[in-house]
C-alpha cells in the first residue's frame, strides 16, 4: 500500500516545491513603488486611494514592504523603459507596447465603466455622435488626454487615429475642470465618480462639466502592479498569491 502512496506524495511534494515562491534577500522585500502626486496621501506617502490600500495589505501578508513615492506618470513610464533598479508603479494597464519593459501582477482594481467628460458648452454635440469610437475620431471636437496614461485597447487605437491629434497634458499637473471649463478642449475620457468627487468638493469649474456614455465604450479596464524588469519574478509570485487568496472587489 505504501509502495503505491510513495509515488503520489513524492509528486504532490515536488509540484508544492515548484510553485512556492523562490526565496527573497532581505532588501529585495523592500519595493518602492512610485504613484501619480495626489493630495491627501498619508504619512508614510501612501496614495488615497483603495487600490493603494489594498496594495499595502497584500504585501504585508506576503511578507513584503512598500515605500511610496509620488511621481508623474510619463516620468514613472520612462524610468520602467530605462529599466535601472527594481521598482513599481501602481494602477497601469497591460498593454502589449509596456510588456516589453515591464511585468504586470494579477489585476489589482477593476476600472468603472469609462465615460466621456465633457465641457456643458459640448454635450448637446457629443451626444448627437452615434458611437463613442466616432465621439474619439471626431475632428470637430477636441479631445483632452494625458501624457502616457493607457486608456485601454480599443480607445489607444482610436486615439492614435485621430486627426487632428489629441491636445495632450500632464497627468497630475494639469486639472481638468479648468483645461475643459475654460476651452483648452472640449471632452476627455475618465469615470463619472471622478466628476461627481470634482464636484461635491467644490472644485472651480466642476459644475460646469457632464458625463456622457456613448454606445460602443469599451468595457471598463482592470489595473495592475507594473514592475520594472529588475524586480526579482520571486517578488511578483509572492505578492501574487496573496491577490489571488484575496481578490479585488
Amino acid at each position: 500500500m505504501l509502495r503505491h502512496l510513495l509515488p503520489a506524495l513524492l509528486s504532490a511534494l515536488l509540484s508544492a516545491m515548484m510553485a512556492a515562491p523562490a526565496p527573497l534577500r532581505a532588501q529585495e522585500a523592500v519595493m518602492p513603488v512610485q504613484h501619480i502626486p495626489l493630495p491627501g496621501s498619508g504619512p508614510d506617502g501612501t496614495p488615497p486611494l483603495p487600490m493603494a490600500g489594498r496594495t499595502t495589505v497584500w504585501a504585508q501578508r506576503a511578507g513584503l514592504a512598500l515605500t511610496w513615492e509620488a511621481v508623474p506618470l510619463k516620468r514613472s513610464l520612462q524610468e520602467l523603459a530605462r529599466n535601472e533598479r527594481p521598482f513599481c508603479v501602481l494602477g497601469l494597464f497591460d498593454t502589449p507596447e509596456r510588456r516589453r519593459f515591464a511585468r504586470f501582477s494579477l489585476p489589482i482594481h477593476q476600472e468603472e465603466q469609462q465615460v466621456f467628460i465633457a465641457a456643458r458648452r459640448a454635450e448637446a454635440t457629443l451626444r448627437s455622435i452615434g458611437s463613442a469610437r466616432e465621439a474619439v475620431l471626431s475632428a470637430p471636437l477636441s479631445l483632452l488626454v494625458y501624457d502616457g496614461v493607457a486608456y485601454g485597447g480599443p480607445l489607444d487605437d482610436w486615439i492614435a487615429q485621430r486627426r487632428p491629434p489629441p491636445v495632450r497634458a500632464s497627468a497630475g499637473a494639469s486639472r481638468l475642470s479648468t483645461m475643459l471649463a475654460r476651452g483648452h478642449a472640449d471632452f476627455s475620457i475618465g469615470v463619472a465618480s471622478e466628476l461627481r468627487d470634482l464636484q461635491r468638493q467644490g472644485v472651480a469649474d466642476a459644475g460646469d462639466l457632464v458625463s456622457v456614455l456613448l454606445p460602443g465604450m469599451p468595457p471598463p479596464p482592470r489595473r495592475h502592479l507594473a514592475c520594472s524588469l529588475k524586480v526579482p519574478p520571486a517578488w511578483l509570485q509572492r505578492f501574487d498569491a496573496q491577490v489571488r487568496a484575496s481578490p479585488p472587489p
